[in-house]
Protein backbone atom coordinates (compact mmCIF):
# COMPACT_ATOMS: atom_id res chain seq x y z
CA UNK A 1 0.00 0.00 0.00
CA UNK A 2 1.62 3.61 -1.29
CA UNK A 3 0.29 6.42 1.18
CA UNK A 4 0.43 9.61 1.59
CA UNK A 5 0.28 9.78 -2.34
CA UNK A 6 -1.16 13.53 -4.10
CA UNK A 7 -3.90 13.10 -6.85
CA UNK A 8 -1.95 15.15 -8.97
CA UNK A 9 0.93 13.02 -8.70
CA UNK A 10 -1.43 9.76 -9.41
CA UNK A 11 -0.30 7.59 -12.46
CA UNK A 12 -3.43 5.31 -13.12
CA UNK A 13 -6.81 5.34 -14.71
CA UNK A 14 -9.64 7.80 -13.96
CA UNK A 15 -10.99 7.26 -10.49
CA UNK A 16 -14.47 6.96 -10.03
CA UNK A 17 -16.23 6.94 -5.96
CA UNK A 18 -19.51 5.82 -4.52
CA UNK A 19 -20.82 5.80 -1.06
CA UNK A 20 -21.51 2.57 0.60
CA UNK A 21 -23.46 3.26 3.84
CA UNK A 22 -21.77 6.50 4.53
CA UNK A 23 -18.18 5.67 3.43
CA UNK A 24 -16.79 6.47 0.01
CA UNK A 25 -14.61 4.05 -1.80
CA UNK A 26 -12.94 5.03 -4.91
CA UNK A 27 -11.52 2.67 -7.74
CA UNK A 28 -9.96 3.21 -11.08
CA UNK A 29 -10.74 2.17 -14.30
CA UNK A 30 -8.16 -1.17 -13.84
CA UNK A 31 -10.02 -1.84 -10.71
CA UNK A 32 -7.55 -0.34 -7.93
CA UNK A 33 -8.70 0.30 -5.03
CA UNK A 34 -8.02 3.65 -3.19
CA UNK A 35 -8.31 4.76 0.20
CA UNK A 36 -8.96 8.46 1.99
CA UNK A 37 -10.08 11.46 0.37
CA UNK A 38 -8.59 11.52 -3.59
CA UNK A 39 -10.26 14.70 -4.34
CA UNK A 40 -8.67 16.71 -1.07
CA UNK A 41 -5.34 15.17 -2.58
CA UNK A 42 -4.33 12.75 -0.18
CA UNK A 43 -4.83 8.62 -0.67
CA UNK A 44 -3.54 5.45 -0.06
CA UNK A 45 -2.99 3.15 -3.23
CA UNK A 46 -3.83 -0.07 -3.13
CA UNK A 47 -1.95 -1.53 -6.25
CA UNK A 48 -3.43 -4.06 -8.80
CA UNK A 49 -1.49 -7.03 -10.26
CA UNK A 50 1.59 -5.64 -11.84
CA UNK A 51 5.01 -6.24 -13.99
CA UNK A 52 4.79 -9.79 -16.64
CA UNK A 53 3.26 -13.11 -16.81
CA UNK A 54 5.75 -15.24 -15.21
CA UNK A 55 6.68 -17.89 -18.03
CA UNK A 56 6.68 -20.39 -14.78
CA UNK A 57 2.85 -20.61 -15.35
CA UNK A 58 3.98 -23.32 -18.28
CA UNK A 59 5.03 -25.63 -15.54
CA UNK A 60 1.79 -26.00 -13.70
CA UNK A 61 0.29 -28.42 -16.32
CA UNK A 62 -2.92 -29.57 -13.84
CA UNK A 63 -4.10 -25.64 -13.54
CA UNK A 64 -7.65 -25.35 -14.88
CA UNK A 65 -7.96 -21.93 -14.42
CA UNK A 66 -6.01 -18.63 -14.65
CA UNK A 67 -7.62 -15.42 -14.16
CA UNK A 68 -5.38 -12.39 -14.12
CA UNK A 69 -7.96 -9.89 -15.69
CA UNK A 70 -8.15 -6.74 -14.65
CA UNK A 71 -4.81 -5.59 -13.68
CA UNK A 72 -2.31 -3.55 -14.65
CA UNK A 73 -0.08 -6.39 -16.09
CA UNK A 74 2.41 -5.87 -19.14
CA UNK A 75 4.33 -7.38 -21.61
CA UNK A 76 4.07 -10.59 -23.89
CA UNK A 77 1.71 -13.72 -23.47
CA UNK A 78 4.36 -16.02 -22.74
CA UNK A 79 4.17 -18.82 -25.27
CA UNK A 80 4.29 -21.47 -22.40
CA UNK A 81 0.95 -20.52 -21.24
CA UNK A 82 -0.16 -23.00 -24.19
CA UNK A 83 1.16 -26.28 -22.11
CA UNK A 84 -1.22 -25.92 -19.53
CA UNK A 85 -3.20 -28.91 -21.16
CA UNK A 86 -5.90 -28.89 -18.43
CA UNK A 87 -6.73 -25.09 -18.32
CA UNK A 88 -10.60 -24.05 -18.97
CA UNK A 89 -10.59 -20.69 -18.30
CA UNK A 90 -7.41 -18.37 -19.32
CA UNK A 91 -8.61 -14.68 -18.83
CA UNK A 92 -6.21 -12.18 -19.80
CA UNK A 93 -8.79 -9.41 -20.56
CA UNK A 94 -8.17 -5.92 -19.00
CA UNK A 95 -4.68 -5.49 -18.86
CA UNK A 96 -1.78 -3.73 -20.92
CA UNK A 97 0.25 -6.58 -22.81
CA UNK A 98 1.32 -5.56 -25.71
CA UNK A 99 2.85 -7.79 -28.72
CA UNK A 100 0.84 -10.50 -30.44
CA UNK A 101 -1.20 -13.09 -29.46
CA UNK A 102 0.90 -16.75 -29.23
CA UNK A 103 -0.13 -19.06 -31.83
CA UNK A 104 0.49 -21.92 -28.86
CA UNK A 105 -2.75 -20.86 -27.25
CA UNK A 106 -4.15 -22.67 -30.25
CA UNK A 107 -4.20 -26.33 -28.62
CA UNK A 108 -6.29 -25.10 -25.85
CA UNK A 109 -9.34 -26.12 -27.88
CA UNK A 110 -11.37 -27.20 -24.57
CA UNK A 111 -10.89 -23.75 -22.60
CA UNK A 112 -12.18 -19.99 -22.92
CA UNK A 113 -9.46 -17.76 -23.49
CA UNK A 114 -10.04 -13.75 -22.76
CA UNK A 115 -8.03 -11.28 -24.16
CA UNK A 116 -9.60 -8.67 -24.69
CA UNK A 117 -9.39 -4.92 -23.83
CA UNK A 118 -5.55 -5.38 -23.96
CA UNK A 119 -2.86 -2.90 -26.15
CA UNK A 120 -2.61 -6.08 -28.10
CA UNK A 121 -6.47 -5.11 -29.50
CA UNK A 122 -6.86 -1.92 -28.62
CA UNK A 123 -3.30 0.14 -29.80
CA UNK A 124 -2.38 2.05 -32.81
CA UNK A 125 -1.56 -0.71 -35.12
CA UNK A 126 -4.53 -3.26 -34.30
CA UNK A 127 -5.16 -3.24 -38.03
CA UNK A 128 -2.43 -4.74 -39.25
CA UNK A 129 -3.31 -7.93 -36.95
CA UNK A 130 -5.05 -10.62 -37.14
CA UNK A 131 -4.91 -13.64 -34.39
CA UNK A 132 -3.16 -16.66 -35.03
CA UNK A 133 -4.94 -19.13 -37.53
CA UNK A 134 -5.25 -22.22 -34.98
CA UNK A 135 -6.59 -20.49 -32.66
CA UNK A 136 -9.42 -18.75 -34.70
CA UNK A 137 -9.87 -22.39 -36.00
CA UNK A 138 -10.09 -24.28 -33.08
CA UNK A 139 -10.38 -22.66 -30.18
CA UNK A 140 -14.09 -22.09 -29.74
CA UNK A 141 -14.09 -20.06 -26.32
CA UNK A 142 -11.79 -17.50 -27.80
CA UNK A 143 -13.51 -13.94 -27.08
CA UNK A 144 -12.42 -12.87 -30.45
CA UNK A 145 -13.25 -15.93 -32.44
CA UNK A 146 -16.27 -14.21 -34.23
CA UNK A 147 -14.62 -10.86 -34.44
CA UNK A 148 -14.05 -10.72 -38.40
CA UNK A 149 -10.86 -8.80 -38.28
CA UNK A 150 -8.59 -10.58 -35.95
CA UNK A 151 -10.22 -14.06 -37.38
CA UNK A 152 -11.51 -13.31 -40.88
CA UNK A 153 -13.67 -16.50 -41.55
CA UNK A 154 -12.50 -16.69 -44.97
CA UNK A 155 -9.30 -17.53 -43.70
CA UNK A 156 -10.77 -20.12 -41.57
CA UNK A 157 -12.36 -21.59 -44.97
CA UNK A 158 -9.12 -21.26 -46.98
CA UNK A 159 -7.56 -23.36 -44.44
CA UNK A 160 -10.15 -26.52 -44.70
CA UNK A 161 -9.48 -26.00 -48.51
CA UNK A 162 -5.96 -26.37 -47.75
CA UNK A 163 -6.36 -29.58 -46.03
CA UNK A 164 -8.57 -31.04 -48.06
CA UNK A 165 -6.60 -30.71 -51.16
CA UNK A 166 -3.29 -32.44 -49.83
CA UNK A 167 -2.15 -28.70 -49.53
CA UNK A 168 1.09 -29.89 -47.75
CA UNK A 169 1.87 -31.41 -51.43
CA UNK A 170 1.58 -28.51 -53.38
CA UNK A 171 4.17 -27.39 -55.33
CA UNK A 172 3.58 -23.63 -54.43
CA UNK A 173 2.01 -23.07 -51.10
CA UNK A 174 3.49 -20.26 -50.15
CA UNK A 175 1.91 -18.11 -47.22
CA UNK A 176 -0.83 -20.84 -46.95
CA UNK A 177 -2.12 -21.44 -43.40
CA UNK A 178 0.73 -19.41 -42.02
CA UNK A 179 -0.13 -18.83 -38.36
CA UNK A 180 -0.07 -14.69 -38.81
CA UNK A 181 -0.06 -14.20 -42.42
CA UNK A 182 -3.48 -12.71 -43.48
CA UNK A 183 -5.34 -15.07 -46.17
CA UNK A 184 -5.34 -12.81 -48.90
CA UNK A 185 -1.91 -12.68 -49.30
CA UNK A 186 -2.17 -16.49 -49.78
CA UNK A 187 -0.49 -17.56 -52.94
CA UNK A 188 -3.22 -17.71 -55.55
CA UNK A 189 -5.58 -15.74 -53.84
CA UNK A 190 -6.92 -12.43 -54.36
CA UNK A 191 -9.24 -10.41 -52.36
CA UNK A 192 -11.06 -7.20 -52.99
CA UNK A 193 -10.89 -4.19 -50.62
CA UNK A 194 -13.21 -5.79 -48.27
CA UNK A 195 -10.85 -8.48 -47.88
CA UNK A 196 -13.26 -10.96 -49.55
CA UNK A 197 -11.58 -13.87 -51.96
CA UNK A 198 -12.58 -12.58 -55.36
CA UNK A 199 -10.45 -14.88 -57.27
CA UNK A 200 -8.94 -18.65 -56.71
CA UNK A 201 -6.15 -19.46 -58.80
CA UNK A 202 -4.07 -22.40 -58.58
CA UNK A 203 -3.52 -24.47 -61.65
CA UNK A 204 -0.77 -27.27 -62.18
CA UNK A 205 -0.03 -26.89 -58.09
CA UNK A 206 0.12 -30.41 -57.56
CA UNK A 207 -3.36 -30.14 -55.70
CA UNK A 208 -5.26 -33.35 -54.95
CA UNK A 209 -7.69 -34.99 -52.79
CA UNK A 210 -10.94 -33.28 -53.05
CA UNK A 211 -12.27 -29.72 -53.63
CA UNK A 212 -14.08 -28.41 -50.62
CA UNK A 213 -17.25 -27.64 -49.80
CA UNK A 214 -15.72 -24.61 -47.70
CA UNK A 215 -15.29 -23.08 -51.68
CA UNK A 216 -19.31 -22.71 -51.77
CA UNK A 217 -19.10 -19.92 -48.56
CA UNK A 218 -16.91 -17.99 -50.53
CA UNK A 219 -19.70 -15.69 -51.11
CA UNK A 220 -17.88 -12.97 -53.12
CA UNK A 221 -15.79 -15.57 -55.49
CA UNK A 222 -15.89 -14.59 -59.05
CA UNK A 223 -13.58 -17.01 -60.81
CA UNK A 224 -11.70 -20.07 -59.82
CA UNK A 225 -9.78 -21.82 -61.80
CA UNK A 226 -7.48 -25.62 -60.79
CA UNK A 227 -6.55 -27.31 -64.14
CA UNK A 228 -4.04 -29.55 -64.33
CA UNK A 229 -4.52 -30.91 -60.93
CA UNK A 230 -5.42 -34.70 -59.11
CA UNK A 231 -9.09 -33.45 -57.56
CA UNK A 232 -11.74 -35.08 -56.95
CA UNK A 233 -15.07 -34.55 -57.46
CA UNK A 234 -17.04 -30.96 -58.11
CA UNK A 235 -17.11 -27.04 -57.51
CA UNK A 236 -19.80 -26.48 -55.12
Amino acid sequence: IQCGLDADEYQGGDVCCNSDNGETICSDEAGVETEGDFLSGDFCLTPALRGTIPVGFGNTPYLEVLDVSNNLLTGNIPPEIGLLSRIELLDLSNNTLTGSIPSTLGVLVNAAVLVKDNIIITGQHKDDQVAPLSICNDVRGFDLFHDPMWCPPERNLMRKFYDEAKGQEWTNSTGWVDEFNNHCKWYGVECNEEGLIVSLMLGNGGLSGRISDAIGNLTSLQKIDLPENDLKGSIP
